[in-house]
């Protein structure tokens, strides 16, 4: 969803968005194909070309599991902050200017429009944690619930979708 910048005053203005995730790219490039939808609300400012934009997002996204590569539900709702100047304020910089700390917040647009879309599918790549393996004391994965021998199971014949079905023919050719 595109966005003119004159529709956005000082004042502000309001969007409520819903984004379908299977349509995310970037997302569906990063951590699989997705089903379901983000939902967006967004309050936008305009200030002499810098955007404001604040909000929350609210989806529930399926990453896989770092062990098992299973996916795993991952709920967000997470406000969320982005400040955006022109491309060209960019390039009107110094070359020897020096960045502070609440530069690198910012990042920039091109043209007269902002593609929300985008923008939302960004705050997502970046709410999504690494999905660390962790394991309890009874050594189950704290994110699948699956032991390491139910993975690495060298007796029993995996199915042909087993994740690690190609490592075990490497394994008995050795």
């Amino acid at each position: 969803m595109k966005l003119h910048l004159s529709l956005i005053s000082e004042e502000g203005v309001e969007r409520s968005l819903r984004l379908p995730l299977a349509a995310m790219e970037r997302l569906t490039q990063t951590i699989g194909a997705q089903s379901g939808e983000v939902a967006a609300e967004l309050s936008l400012k305009n200030h002499d070309g810098n955007v404001e934009i604040t909000g929350s997002l609210r989806a529930t996204l399926m990453p896989p599991c770092q062990r098992c590569l299973d996916p795993v539900p991952l709920e967000l709702d997470q406000p969320m902050r982005v400040a955006l100047s022109p491309v060209s304020s960019y390039d009107d910089a110094p070359e020897d200017a020096q960045l502070s700390a609440g530069d690198l917040e910012v990042s920039f647009y091109e043209g007269e429009e902002l593609d929300l879309a985008a923008i939302v599918e960004e705050e997502l790549l970046l709410l999504i944690p690494d999905l660390i393996v962790e394991e309890d004391e009874e050594q189950r994965c704290l994110i699948c619930g699956k032991r390491m021998e139910e993975l690495f199971d060298l007796q029993s014949e995996p199915g042909p979708n087993h994740p690690f079905a190609k490592m075990k023919d490497l394994i008995k050719k050795d």
